[in-house]
């Protein structure tokens, strides 16, 4: 069991009790710590709910809960949310189910905004040590595992700009919300082997520098959105497993995707898979209302044509009629005169 002793005021700003055999549930005590900025549970024996009051520390950086037996509904045990600094969430290779959390989402402030930096920073612990009149910092860098770009790969150093979540491996449902799209400075996303169903949302396509998206092994309908061919930075990219059917976008990232990206969708067509669409070059056809509005251009066009043709002629009808009167008339005029001449002879 995790000893269930930290005290009001705990200072510790690292915990790393990864792989051993823990077993029994994340003492509530660790709430205590009020600066912890790293907390890392990973592979172990855990089996108990998510602990939703994490979110009361305001500093927590990393939070690694994967391969343990957590179980249950997150979004259930959420009421009031603020992971302001959270980088990384893995909760991958547990029991989890439900809908996937969006208030959990909505709250990862720090996610949301796309920072610069003009050099490499990473996530560490730093203490600052006094000997008589010599001070100088010693660091400890962060340390841990992720399922990065189909690999598993563990980081002695946890780049500052690096932020992921990983729900793989557990059996959530339901629809992926659209909200997460507002995570924009996500580098790595897995939702990969759940039960998640609807459509790819759109939303994704805000994910300018997402590097690695995972949605295989999940019954996923509709089509890939087109606009993510223009996330450059994507170079992991698989939905393989699902039920997604139309043109696979081309462009960019997209045309260095092998066909394994896209395995297993009886509906997709177009490179890299040996299923033709039926349009060629995967190209959609153009949107039918330009040319019904080109057809009304012209209609208009020879209507108003006609109308300044039926008015011109009109007036010169008119014209001429004025003419033709004004000629007989003088002719009549003029041999009235000549019999009234006459008749006084």
């Amino acid at each position: 069991m995790i000893p269930r002793i930290y005290p009001h005021g705990c200072s510790l700003r690292m915990i790393d009790l990864r792989e051993n055999r823990l077993r029994g549930i994340v003492p509530r005590s660790l709430g205590n710590c009020g600066m912890l900025e790293y907390l890392n549970l990973g592979e172990n024996q855990i089996n108990d709910t998510l602990p939703f009051w994490l979110s009361e520390l305001a500093y927590l950086k990393v939070i690694d809960l994967q391969s343990n037996m957590l179980q249950g509904s997150i979004e259930d045990n959420l009421s009031q949310l603020n992971f302001t600094s959270l980088h990384i969430l893995d909760l991958s290779n547990n029991n989890f189910n439900g809908e996937l959390p969006s208030k959990l989402l909505k709250s990862c402030h720090t996610m949301k905004v796309i920072v610069g930096q003009d050099k490499l920073a990473y996530l560490s612990l730093f203490k600052r040590l006094d000997l008589s009149s010599v001070s100088f910092n010693e660091g400890m860098n962060y340390v841990m595992t992720l399922m990065s770009k189909g690999t598993e790969r563990e980081y002695a150093k946890i780049p500052d700009v690096l932020m992921a979540i990983d729900f793989s491996n557990n059996k959530f449902k339901g629809f992926i919300p659209e909200l997460i799209g507002d995570l924009k400075s996500l580098r790595m996303l897995n939702l990969s082997n759940n039960f998640l169903i609807g459509s790819i949302p759109p939303s994704l396509t805000s994910m300018i520098v997402l590097e690695s998206l995972d949605l295989s092994w999940n019954k996923l309908v509709g089509e890939i959105p087109q606009q993510l061919a223009r996330i450059t930075f994507l170079s992991f990219f698989v939905v393989s497993h699902n039920r997604l059917s139309g043109p696979i976008p081309h462009g960019s990232q997209f045309d260095m995707f092998g066909s394994s990206s896209f395995a297993m969708n009886d509906g997709l067509c177009g490179s890299p898979l040996p299923n033709k669409c039926t349009n060629d070059d995967n190209t959609p056809p153009p949107p039918s209302f330009r040319v019904d509005n080109e057809e009304e251009c012209l209609f208009d066009l020879d209507r108003r044509i006609v109308l300044v043709g039926v008015g011109v002629g009109f007036l010169v009808g008119i014209v001429l009629e004025n003419l033709i009167i004004d000629e007989k008339s003088r002719r009549f005029l003029h041999y009235s005169k000549k019999m009234a001449n006459g008749w006084k002879r």
